[in-house]
């Protein structure tokens, strides 16, 4: 039996993944000029440009190559899949993790082949500045972030060590790698806070867009979101042709359950209603039920006039034939119900729509409530 792609495959990468992918890449592309610039400076200071040239041509080269390479990587859409961007941050690490090995060893060789102090001084100042900078730019994956470190700041080190530098020196180099050690802890703890900030800030938005959306009493779609729906759906059936059903549904003599038994009994008729009226119409790619307000609702159903009709007055033979148990009271109530297909001819808008719909509720309710009326059908 074949498995199916696994789930990284195919689910969409977060957005706290997204925005690693784009910072990491924003500042991957910003350092790798300095390499290059500052091995030419070493090498020129060193004299070895000149006594061991080629050795140093091809190390430059190899950095202008990875300057290259830092250029050519690119950001993915905001689509795609969390595998993909996971794959992309790896490259990139690698990419990172390669340059900085690259410096050790071309550092390296040149603390421990010239004499020359002022060629040293410039390196070894230009390894202490690559980790400084490490340290506050990539904070984002720790362990990587600290191998960098080590391979920009322990082979220059090790060379003043070897070359036997002053005691003093030495000592400062020490201290100043505990204190960008320190930097680097710290950014990292400081990225992932701010992180944790933007998440809660999305999840906020998210939860206030979703309520905005919602009935606050029955968590059905509201008039707003129903109305945008409508909007969308009128033009999408009319550029394609497709069929398009409006019902709206009206409880019958609901003042009077809420006169009789109060506004928390008529609370709750109101939520079993919508729950079953969900329940009737759950295709959610085809139906989308909301409440319009008060004791009004209305369905949009992608499908033939004759189906819906059907199903409409299915739910409405349904909705009164038992009667309801509300926290202890057994009552009565039946449902009227408008509908209307979409004609591009004479809807030219999604209120037009509507309007057509509440011809047909208002002749449900002159016909004696309780049934089904097509706005179409003749009086």
């Amino acid at each position: 039996m074949t498995e199916g792609p696994h789930a990284a495959d195919l689910q969409r990468a977060s957005p706290r993944l997204q925005q690693e992918l784009r910072e990491t890449l924003q500042r991957f592309r910003l350092g790798g000029p300095f390499y290059v610039l500052l091995w030419g400076l070493a090498g020129t200071a060193s004299g070895l440009w000149t006594q061991a040239r080629d050795t140093f041509l091809l190390l430059g080269l190899a950095f202008v190559l990875v300057n290259l390479l830092r250029f050519l990587v690119k950001g993915l859409p905001d689509d795609a899949s969390e595998r993909a961007v996971r794959q992309r941050l790896n490259w990139i690490w690698a990419v990172l993790l390669g340059n900085c090995a690259l410096w050790a060893g071309a550092v390296s060789w040149l603390l421990l082949t010239t004499p020359n102090e002022s060629a040293r001084t410039v390196a070894a100042i230009s390894s202490y500045a690559f980790a400084t900078a490490f340290a506050h730019n990539f904070p984002m994956r720790l362990r990587e972030a600290f191998i960098a470190l080590g391979l920009l700041y322990l082979p220059t080190l090790g060379a003043l060590i070897v070359n036997g530098s002053r005691f003093e020196l030495v000592a400062v180099s020490c201290l100043y790698l505990l204190y960008v050690s320190l930097a680097l802890y710290r950014s990292h703890a400081e990225y992932r806070q701010r992180l944790d900030l933007e998440d809660e800030l999305r999840r906020q938005r998210d939860l206030f867009e979703q309520q905005s959306w919602r009935d606050g009493l029955t968590g059905i779609a509201n008039r707003r979101r129903f109305s945008t729906v409508l909007t969308h759906r009128c033009r999408q059936a009319r550029a394609e042709g497709t069929p398009l059903v409006m019902l709206l549904l009206d409880l019958d003599h609901f003042k009077a359950i809420n006169d009789r038994y109060g506004h928390g009994i008529g609370d709750d008729c109101l939520i079993m209603f919508a729950q079953r009226l969900q329940a009737a119409f759950p295709d959610a790619g085809q139906a989308l039920v909301a409440r319009l307000g008060g004791e009004e609702f209305g369905v949009l159903v992608r499908q033939p006039l004759d189906v819906v009709m059907r199903r409409a007055d299915a739910f409405r033979a349904a909705w009164s034939a038992v009667p309801l148990q509300l926290s202890g009271v057994g009552l009565n109530s039946s449902v009227s119900i408008g509908a209307v297909a979409f004609d591009p001819a004479r809807h030219q808008t999604g209120e037009a729509l509507y309007r057509a719909a509440d011809v047909g509720l208002y002749r449900a309710k002159a016909a004696g409530r309780d049934v089904v009326v097509c706005a179409d059908q003749p009086d």
